[in-house]
């Protein structure tokens, strides 16, 4: 059991709880015990002065005790830890006991004192002198003004043997409890902490290529269920992750390899024999396209990691979404008209975000759209203000995203038609760089389709500087990989 475990400290508690709460009742009855002994005692002593005033009211003259001294002796019969002695005013002892073994400088203080008649001295046994001693001065019954000091002494030194006895008792029930206590807080400790053991086993067992196993929650302790339930939704939430990883990794190789293939392959062409100028120079213009390609890929990418990290840099102010939807717009219909198509804007919105970004979220839905419209369609960009947000929307008609499509359009290279070869010059990245743009500024994007009909991509923007605050918090907390691109 090592000095820092929870069950060594457990045990080490339980001890001491134990020791001060025996040494606490112990203490108690130790003082509960000696006062009642004491007063016991006293009380003996207080009653046998009051006895022996009843005797001394029947002498006549201090010269009657010394002369009669068995009358008093027999009345402390049958009291073996009794001792008497009687004194005059000056101190002369007029009787005393047979074992009487104090001298008469015990007796000086009461002697001294002017008391009244009836005061009593007291003297407390202590472990040097084991009597308990009273004093009390009693009236002659002779009418002539004299009177005895009554002193009687009691052997306290059973009294203090059986609370010599009681603390070596204490003592060690304190002792042999506190070990008690360890022992059984050990073992309560240990059997209380097995299912953490059992957690750590199969915790310990989990790794990149099982993370299936869970922790078993059924059988948990109340106090530990929600530990085992928040760990396994860690695990899920891990296992997803790095299922993303996986395809991302596996796309990414993949998207990376076409250009570099066709890069490879154009050269080595190129190079298998001796061309002129013009052949050279179409070969490099082609090279060309392929390297702008991966550039905007690569500057896509490190945009993404930049976002999930919230390094990116965001100059929020409060803007005119309308005007910066107008202007996207007024670009991309150059391109909507060659496809035949047309964009159609409507609404009003202010809202609080980075413009230049915004545009950016707003140019990849349009530019997505015109890929995925059917000729001679429309593409609709409205904006509608909520209670504290305005969201954007963007309708095309097309052959729409099937249901099981849904959930991963925003993920990175991900194909909804499920074929590794890009039709388009896009990187793949560009729903996934919305998710993260919404992300930032404590928006969401969502998507909702009808296949075969219209496919609706939603934005919503923070309403006010608050509330971008407050959401792109709640964002980034619960913010995980993903992001995608529509080939619908």
């Amino acid at each position: 059991m090592k000095p820092g475990s929870i069950t060594f400290r457990l045990s080490i508690l339980f001890a001491l709880t134990t020791v001060l709460l025996l040494a606490g009742i112990g203490a108690y009855l130790y003082r509960f015990l000696d006062t009642e002994l004491m007063q016991r005692d006293h009380a003996e002593l207080v009653g046998k002065v009051a006895l022996f005033r009843h005797h001394l009211a029947a002498v006549n003259s201090l010269s009657q005790i010394v002369s009669a001294p068995n009358e008093f002796r027999d009345a402390i019969i049958g009291h073996p830890h009794l001792r008497l002695a009687l004194l005059d005013e000056a101190g002369n002892v007029l009787l005393s006991s047979a074992d009487w073994r104090h001298g008469t400088e015990i007796l000086k203080a009461p002697v001294a004192e002017d008391a009244a008649p009836g005061a009593i001295a007291i003297r407390m046994p202590t472990p040097g002198d084991p009597y308990h001693t009273v004093a009390a001065w009693g009236a002659l019954g002779g009418g002539a003004g004299e009177r005895a000091l009554i002193v009687l002494s009691l052997d306290s030194r059973e009294a203090l043997e059986l609370l010599a006895n009681y603390r070596r008792t204490l003592f060690a029930v304190m002792l042999f409890g506190g070990l008690a206590a360890a022992v059984l807080g050990f073992l309560t400790a240990r059997t209380s902490l097995w299912p953490l053991r059992l957690m750590a086993e199969t915790a310990s067992d989990i790794s990149a290529s099982r993370l299936d196993r869970r922790l078993e929650v059924a059988n948990a302790p109340h106090e530990l269920k929600a530990l085992a339930a928040s760990f396994n939704a860690m695990l899920e939430r891990l296992r997803n992750s790095f299922a993303r990883l996986s395809d991302f990794s596996s796309d990414l190789a993949h998207e990376l390899r076409t250009p570099i293939n066709n890069l490879m392959g154009q050269t080595q062409v190129a190079l298998s024999r001796a061309r002129s100028a013009e052949e050279y120079r179409a070969v490099l213009e082609s090279n060309l396209e392929e390297y702008e390609r991966l550039a905007r890929m690569i500057g896509d990418m490190l945009f993404l990691a930049k976002a999930d990290n919230a390094q990116a840099p965001l100059n929020a102010e409060e803007i005119d979404l309308r005007a910066e939807l107008d202007k996207v717009a007024e670009f991309y219909q150059v391109l909507a008209d060659e496809a035949g198509l047309k964009i159609v804007c409507e609404g009003e919105g202010r809202v609080v975000a980075d413009h230049i970004l915004a545009q950016r979220a707003i140019a990849n839905l349009l530019s997505n759209a015109i890929r995925h419209t059917s000729p001679g369609g429309e593409i609709f960009a409205a904006l509608a203000a909520t209670a504290d947000a305005v969201e954007l929307r963007v309708s095309n008609p097309g052959p729409g995203i099937s249901p099981e499509h849904l959930e991963r359009v925003f993920d990175r290279f991900y194909q909804v038609n499920g074929s590794r070869e890009r039709s388009d010059a896009g990187t793949g990245l560009g729903l996934a760089i919305v998710k993260s743009i919404m992300r930032l500024h404590g928006g969401d994007a969502r998507v909702a389709s009808e296949p075969g009909r219209l496919t609706t991509f939603t934005l919503q923007f923070p309403g006010s500087l608050s509330d971008l605050k407050n959401r792109s918090e709640v964002g980034q907390a619960g913010k995980t990989h993903s992001g995608g691109s529509q080939k619908g």
